[in-house]
């Protein structure tokens, strides 16, 4: 019968040593783990400052001119809009149309903006559609400052905050002649979580979704690829567990991959070649996915991650809102 007393000393310390391994490795990938859930999910405030260290020529430009937008945009009247979902405050911005007599008129867009991000980052797009004929509603989403939340929903759970304040831009305005819902990353990811949504109601005309991932598992497994595999396996699995525990998250949540697969309201999946953040064969597997009978795909030469509106221009918003046209008609 093995004896663990009667064992030779150097044998003791060469188990002890071993199981001192082995516990200071699993340390290391459960706070590897944790780091990963917490980097994700982790709040972001207004005061944080706009990390470029990095960025492009491009990139910068694109911040500059959303900026500008920014600062243009709040020339304009709007409202600052509140929202109580369950003991979370939520704010919006919501800018009433400027053109009454264009073939967008009575219809209003709803933005929803990046993984920490600002909403304002979109206020290219909210001039866009500003100048098309539409309302504009910008939501803050749960975790990003002024809004309540003390975690990043990633787009998973929580997308039926878009709904709602739909719901109360009804209630504020009255009913418009139809929604179009336009998300960018994490944003995407909302909106195309909506597509297949049994609760999505029939005014939402079109969705349009840039550089969006196809579910938030596929994108932890991506973004940590570069990881040795025995440390990136067991790390991920902690991550998951830390989700599954603190975020309420099951592997039976909707994913934009699978909600797309039901989806019947028109569709556009708009994605930059060079992504290297969302990489370009999410957006055609979603593509690819959507049951929509009326889909459209857009690979952009050239664009990185969130890139695509500036690198196209004006023939970014041709694109879309000629999808939009032909959805209406």
């Amino acid at each position: 019968m093995f004896s663990f007393v009667a064992m030779s000393i150097g044998l003791k310390v060469l188990l002890y040593a071993l199981a001192a391994l082995l516990l200071a490795f699993l340390t290391y990938v459960i706070l590897i783990g944790f780091s990963l859930f917490r980097y994700a999910t982790r709040r972001t405030e207004e005061s944080a400052p706009l990390n470029t260290a990095g960025a492009t020529g491009d990139i910068l430009r694109r911040n500059e001119n959303a900026e500008a937008k920014k600062d243009h945009l709040l020339t304009l009247p709007h409202e600052l809009w509140e929202m109580r979902q369950d003991q979370v405050t939520l704010y919006a911005h919501y800018f009433p149309a400027i053109k009454k007599d264009t073939v967008f008129a009575g219809a209003t867009a709803v933005l929803v903006h990046g993984w920490r991000d600002v909403h304002f980052s979109r206020s290219p797009a909210a001039m866009a559609y500003l100048d098309a004929g539409f309302s504009v509603l910008m939501p803050i989403l749960r975790g990003h400052a002024p809004s309540g939340g003390k975690r990043i929903d990633l787009g998973c759970k929580k997308r039926g905050d878009i709904l709602s304040w739909m719901e109360k831009l009804r209630e504020e305005q009255g009913a418009p002649s139809y929604f179009v819902l336009d998300g960018l990353s994490m944003g995407a990811a909302n909106v195309l979580n909506l597509s297949g949504d049994p609760d999505l109601p029939s005014d939402v005309k079109v969705i349009l979704a840039d550089c969006g991932y196809a579910s938030l598992i596929e994108q932890g497994r991506w973004m940590i690829r570069g990881m040795k595999p025995v440390i990136r396996q067991m790390s991920f699995a902690f991550t998951l567990f830390f989700f599954f525990t603190f975020m309420g998250y099951t592997r039976s949540d909707a994913t934009p991959i699978r909600q797309v697969a039901k989806a019947k309201v028109p569709l556009m999946i708009i994605h930059g070649l060079e992504d290297n953040f969302v990489p370009t064969k999410m957006g055609e597997a979603l593509y690819e996915a959507c049951t929509s009978k009326q889909k459209e795909l857009l690979l952009v030469e050239g664009a990185k991650h969130a890139m695509s509106e500036f690198i196209l221009g004006e023939a970014y918003w041709t694109r879309k809102f000629a999808f939009i046209k032909k959805a209406l008609s």
